[in-house]
């Protein structure tokens, strides 16, 4: 198990204890040519861990809370109104509850959207819900339909992944944990069969004119059909990938992986490219870190970012900055942080900088015109802002 000083990621309610020194190195010129602020928008939210919206042009930012509700922010203002609220088959805990949302590409005619949880049986679950209208405030719980449950090994309560998000091709894509335990026991993330320590793919959009299924196995998945291994796989060799984005330029994933005793890692897969392999647990970062479990012929994709125990030591995945207030001078940047150190990061060009701090940074999402917003476990949401020296 890892070591003490490391909390899990997805326990987002635990703060660092005992001594870690971190070293912060003297901004660089280019570093200080850019400043990235982050202004409070809203408190009182109760454990989020995901903002996001359906770029419906209402403005609405929807908060993702831990406990198994959905909270609007309109223009500031925190709803009463539960927009979603799923309590009662959410399974509460420090690594459990309710961890994303993805709206439908076409909200305004299709207001439907997916939600990943755990159950009350301890298993990732994906659920399709329909709203009444894409202006609709609230949401009939009992519109609830099952999609997809990842069955967890009863070995430790955590790395269940959990984030939602659709493609530029229109796939539904979902983030699996290797499942917990120290070291991945059952090397799950390296077994193309095991939908853990994955990312996986699959149609809903047009699935029932497809497949006439809730869900389709699309026909460009790498394991589909005759190849071994689980139609659903599009990426393995992930240990708990509690954020990742997509560019919505270019649909190229970026995944944050949290580490186990060495780094923290971003990894960056182009659309389009299937079957790539993350590397654990043969690898942790750039490093090898069970030497038995790498095997012979096999091509680990490397990692875009790494960063070790005196930077952070849980990573928070992000989102390249498509907005258009700092396109200037922040447009292509990757904007990330990390939980337990606070620290907010922008990579570009492959140099990491300071971007601000947040304490218990629990996520990044987009709004309505892809400007960037964080949530903290704390209950706050936050507006990223920037300006040039």
């Amino acid at each position: 198990m890892r070591s003490a000083l490391r909390p899990r990621l997805a326990a987002v309610f635990l703060t660092l204890t005992v001594g870690i020194t971190l070293v912060i190195a003297p901004a660089t010129a280019a570093e200080a040519a850019v400043s990235v602020g982050w202004q409070r928008v809203a408190t009182g939210l109760g454990r989020p861990v995901q903002v996001t919206s359906p770029r419906d042009e209402t403005g609405r930012l929807f908060i993702v809370r831990l406990g198994g509700v959905v909270t609007i922010v309109d223009n500031g203002s925190v709803r009463s109104r539960k927009f979603l609220d799923i309590r009662d088959r959410v399974l509460p805990g420090f690594d459990e509850g309710l961890l994303s949302i993805a709206f439908h590409p076409q909200w305004k005619q299709n207001p439907f959207f997916w939600a990943a949880y755990i159950n009350k049986s301890g298993n990732l679950q994906v659920t399709r819900f329909r709203a009444a209208s894409y202006l609709a405030n609230t949401v009939d719980a009992a519109t609830g339909v099952s999609v997809l449950t990842v069955r967890n090994p009863d070995v430790s309560p955590d790395h269940y992944g959990g984030q939602l998000a659709f493609g530029k091709d229109g796939m539904l894509y979902l983030s699996t944990g290797d499942g917990g335990g120290g070291g991945d026991p059952y090397n799950s993330a390296q077994n193309k069969s095991s939908l853990r320590g994955k990312i996986l793919r699959f149609r809903v959009v047009g699935a029932y004119a497809t497949c006439h299924r809730i869900y389709c196995v699309p026909t460009t998945n790498p394991f589909r059909g005759s190849t071994p291994g689980n139609g659903l796989v599009w990426a393995l060799g992930l240990r708990n990938p509690w954020r990742f984005s997509v560019d919505g330029v270019n649909g190229n994933l970026w995944i944050g992986d949290v580490g186990e005793h060495r780094s923290e890692e971003v990894n960056r897969i182009l659309a389009g490219d299937a079957a790539e392999n993350l590397g654990w647990s043969c690898r942790e970062g750039n490093q090898v870190f069970m030497a038995s479990r790498c095997r012979s012929g096999t091509r680990y994709h490397a990692p875009r970012f790494t960063y070790g125990r005196n930077v952070g030591t849980s990573i928070v995945g992000g989102f390249v900055y498509r907005g258009q207030q700092y396109r200037a001078f922040l447009g292509g940047h990757y904007i990330a942080g990390d939980y337990v150190s606070g620290r907010i990061f922008r990579w570009f060009n492959g140099q990491r900088y300071g971007a601000g701090h947040l304490t218990n940074v629990s996520s990044f999402g987009e709004g309505d015109n892809r400007e960037l917003y964080a949530v903290t476990i704390s209950g706050e949401l936050y507006r990223m802002t920037a300006r040039t020296s």
